[in-house]
């Protein structure tokens, strides 16, 4: 990502430098600085449910006789009986 930052002339003038005599670009020069400053990146890891594998809710109360799905039950819903 391209981005333009203002910065001191004095500042400029020592990244220019050190990056001169590190042999590097200044770009890579403050990518690695920024890097340090900010510590490792945290991230977010996002579960990946498996292959027919549902979500599963917990808590909540216990479902009644009426509301358990049932085999039987989800058969009548899926088919629109209403035995």
């Amino acid at each position: 990502m391209k981005t333009t930052l203002e910065l001191p002339d004095e500042l400029m003038r020592a990244i220019k430098v050190r990056a001169a005599e590190e042999g590097i670009t200044i770009k890579d020069l403050l990518t690695d600085l920024l890097r340090r400053a900010l510590g490792p990146v945290k991230t977010t890891k996002k579960r990946v449910l498996k292959y027919r594998e549902l979500p599963v809710r917990r808590g909540g109360k216990p479902a009644t006789p009426a509301e358990e799905l049932t085999p039987d039950r989800v058969a009548r819903i899926l088919w629109g009986s209403s035995k």
